[in-house]
């Protein structure tokens, strides 16, 4: 049984809806997933997939709070979970009280965490509140998994004291994320544009932490630089961003769109401009399986993930963003054709969905008492 927050377009919700779909779809145990809000964005493609979703109706505040501890514990005595995990901060918290409401123990519980360093005042005061009672209640799930180093030391800092730890890195379907030589034309079709442009693009909801106002600077000045980049931006309600006037016509803010994966290998380039929070980010993972180079800031395992396919920023620094856009679209056409393939191999090589799917499986036999709960340390 997974629980999350709710299953709108974000990198844990995406991860969560692969994994529960991959093993409903190839006899893997059981899958039943609980939102504590409503479907969302991926609520049909788990019930298309064959996985048991329920949606607690919660919204945003405290007054549901009692209610939903009490509904997620009847779920959990009516189908007895061998193994539960819980994703994101509020979801750990009522997933934790529940399992002890409900008998099935805590022993059968994972918190699996999807950020690394947070800027709590972008946030509610409920989520500092939450991360605080988190600190104080993480020896009660027997393992805390994260997606990314940079998310394991934050939460220490944080004052996160598990039993053990996991280290679960997000992995990806190669063959749907993969590179596709008809993409760019197909775009510049669809956004009436010239082929001979540079696409630019970045798949990231509109958030404080995803920093749009970073990349448009950095645009500009590859802009003024000579470079003719048309910069692609794809998530949600980023059609709702306020475009710099001298960028009319050279951004493309095309909102939530449900075929990212047929997007993602028209870029040229695909960036990250995240100031904060990031552990394990899929947009770069996605890329690189399209054969796309990426660029990030120096953010959660971003340098690791890329292992030298591509390039690394400081946060807030659109000038030295702007310099990697421009050293990557300068190279030859022979430098560009090696760092594609080389990105795609990597993830091949290091960030399967196969390899994700074992770890998650092991993990869920030992939550289950069918084997001792497996050692998956951080690599040094």
């Amino acid at each position: 049984m997974h629980i999350i927050n709710e299953l709108d377009a974000g990198g844990a919700e995406r991860v969560l809806t692969r994994i529960a779909c991959h093993n409903a779809q190839t006899d893997g145990p059981k899958q039943i997933v609980v939102s504590l809000m409503d479907e969302g964005v991926y609520g049909p493609d788990l019930r298309q997939a064959g996985v048991e979703l329920h949606c607690l109706g919660m919204t945003a505040g405290p007054r549901d709070l009692p209610g939903a501890i009490i509904k997620l514990a009847r779920l959990m005595r009516r189908h007895k979970p061998d193994a539960i995990m819980s994703w994101l901060y509020h979801s750990d918290f009522i997933s934790t009280l529940a399992t002890i409401l409900s008998g099935r123990g805590s022993k059968r519980l994972a918190w699996n965490i999807r950020c690394a360093e947070m800027d709590l005042s972008q946030y509610g005061r409920s989520t500092k509140i939450v991360l605080k009672l988190l600190a104080k209640l993480s020896s009660c799930p027997a393992v805390i998994a994260a997606n990314s180093h940079a998310g394991q030391r934050h939460h220490l800092k944080c004052g996160y004291h598990p039993k053990r730890w996991a280290y679960l890195p997000n992995g990806f379907d190669t063959q749907e994320w993969q590179p596709d030589p008809t993409a760019k034309r197909r775009l510049c079709d669809e956004l009436h544009i010239a082929t001979s442009k540079a696409i630019v693009g970045m798949v990231a909801r509109k958030d404080p932490a995803k920093d749009h106002a970073t990349l448009f600077s950095a645009v500009q000045k590859a802009h003024q630089q000579g470079h003719d980049i048309h910069l692609v931006l794809v998530g949600d309600k980023t059609d709702d961003l306020p475009i710099p006037a001298d960028l009319t016509g050279h951004v493309s803010a095309l909102g939530l769109r449900r075929d990212v994966a047929k997007l993602v290998p028209a870029f040229d380039i695909a960036v990250l401009s995240s100031s904060f929070g990031e552990g394990f980010p899929n947009v770069i993972g996605e890329a690189m399986a399209c054969g796309v180079p990426a660029i990030g800031n120096d953010v959660g395992d971003v340098a690791d993930i890329l292992g030298g396919t591509g390039k690394t920023v400081p946060l807030n620094a659109p000038e030295k963003l702007a310099n990697a856009m421009a050293e990557l679209l300068s190279e030859d056409r022979a430098t560009k054709e090696q760092r594609k393939t080389a990105a795609r191999q990597r993830i091949i090589d290091h960030y399967s969905l196969a390899a994700m799917n074992d770890r998650y499986l092991a993990l869920w036999e030992g939550l289950a008492g069918n084997h001792d709960l497996p050692d998956f340390d951080f690599p040094a």
